[in-house]
């Protein structure tokens, strides 16, 4: 008797299981294809519009070979000391990842993966390598771009990173730990998230659980269709390895500074036109700072929040802001770090005006300021 309650125990259990597994299969929600609009183009070049890929839920095969080509690796050659003789030599010290954006050679990659080089090589799919030069980079964004000439690249398609939503799939390629060309696949976990890494920091980032591992910066975030939402550029670990956090700039914003570095030589962005004592940013409550600023400024009931202005300019200066004053918020939100500035002006034009309040010689006021255009030093 026993052993008969196990076969029926078994036997209702097995029907339970195929039973949910039939009403899954026909309840589940169907997926219209989506429709396929290519982007206008610019001047960093478009490539022609792919057909659409026919949707499935986590199927990238088509998308991955579709970009696969489009992604490179970047590797970074600095003149470095010989710890045996002194001597020095031109020697790879990093590799990276990088996307082609024209058929003209021309690839996007993060700064961060060619700053300080003094020969910058790429690599693509096929395993040709080309010299590259740097025609620009952008700090505050974490941008650069590159260029290689000779050769017939593949460009990627560009997508649009307004229209992520929290849960849609993405593809991550790169290089990650030096395996080439390794793709990895996620859901875009949140977006517009703030990261107050360093001073400058990345502003409204996409943030996905698609595996990012070093070497994987400046790679490539697709969606479904291989169309670029994205550049990867960090993750949040406390191994240095992927823990599913990893973070990526919104190609919305990539387009522009590409498009400036391209034609201008340089980003170019809407600033007040004032430079500030970085050292002691978000350190002015340091003992030790205030007495040498006190010493400087010749009174020490300064504020002990905010940025210290070295020298002012252009719309600053029109608007009685002067050196040693404290610009404490801007437009009503405080600010104390190149970071906060950056989470301001990202979105600002020139010509736009802005309330900032500062601390001028003891008191505190309000001016308005019409921003200017800057152009940030790499």
């Amino acid at each position: 008797m026993k052993t008969t309650g196990y076969i029926l125990a078994g036997i209702a259990c097995f029907v339970g299981v195929f039973a949910a597994l039939q009403a899954d299969r026909f309840i589940g929600p169907k997926k219209d294809a989506d429709t396929f609009n290519s982007p206008k183009s610019s001047i960093i070049g478009i490539p022609t519009a792919y057909e659409p890929i026919a949707p499935g839920a986590t199927d990238f095969r088509a998308a991955a070979k579709r970009v696969t080509s489009s992604v490179v690796s970047v590797d970074r050659y600095q003149d470095v000391p010989n710890w045996m003789d002194g001597t020095r030599t031109i020697r790879e010290t990093g590799t990276g990842s990088g996307v082609v954006i024209s058929d003209t050679g021309i690839i996007i990659t993060n700064n961060h993966v060619v700053a300080g080089a003094q020969q910058v090589k790429v690599r693509l799919s096929d395993k040709r390598t080309f010299d590259a030069k740097v025609l620009g980079r952008d700090e505050r964004s974490d941008i650069a771009v590159i260029k290689v000439e000779g050769g017939k690249l593949t460009p990627i398609e560009l997508g649009v990173s307004s229209d992520l939503e929290v849960g849609q799939w993405v593809m991550a390629i790169g290089n990650p730990l030096g395996f080439d060309n390794t793709v990895s696949v996620g859901v875009v976990s949140s977006l517009k998230r703030n990261l107050p890494i360093g001073q400058q920091g990345i502003v409204d980032a996409i943030q996905t659980d698609a595996a990012i591992n070093p070497g994987n910066s400046g790679g490539a975030l697709c969606d479904q269709q291989g169309r670029l939402v994205g550049i990867n550029s960090a993750i949040a670990s406390s191994t240095g390895q992927s823990v599913g956090i990893g973070f990526a700039i919104p190609v919305d914003r990539v387009k522009k500074i590409a498009s400036d570095i391209v034609k201008y030589g340089a980003a170019r962005y809407a600033g007040l036109g004032v430079e500030y004592a970085g050292e002691t940013a978000g350190n002015l409550d340091n003992p030790y700072l205030r007495r040498q600023i006190a010493r400087e400024l010749k009174r020490e009931d300064f504020p002990n929040t905010g940025l210290l202005l070295m020298n002012t300019s252009g719309a600053a200066l029109a608007a009685g802001i002067k050196k040693y004053d404290f610009i404490l918020a801007i437009d009503g939100e405080a600010v104390s770090s190149t970071f906060d500035l950056n989470r301001q002006f990202l979105t600002k034009k020139v010509g736009d005006k802005v309330k900032v309040k500062v601390w001028s010689e003891g008191k505190e006021k309000t001016v308005d300021v019409i921003l200017q255009e800057i152009t940030p030093r790499t």
